[in-house]
């Protein structure tokens, strides 16, 4: 995906992209949207392989999670 490439159509309007990179993700047509709504994922790293591999930051908030699951 590349900077100013359309992403969607809201209520007919175009809807770009503000930075080149992957879309890793969009809502589904049938949500109701609003303004100032995050409507997808661009990851501006423009890897697409890492769409398919789980980040540090997400094993590093559900370890805590189940720490705190395992803990209470």
């Amino acid at each position: 995906m590349l900077e100013g490439q359309v992403i969607a159509h809201i209520d007919g309007a175009p809807i770009a992209a503000p930075f080149s990179g992957v879309l890793r993700g969009i809502v589904h047509p049938s949500v109701a949207d609003h303004i100032g709504m995050k409507i997808g994922d661009l990851d501006a790293r423009a890897e697409r392989r890492y769409c398919f591999t789980i980040s540090e930051k997400s094993l590093a908030i559900a370890g805590g999670v189940l720490e705190a699951i395992l803990t209470s």
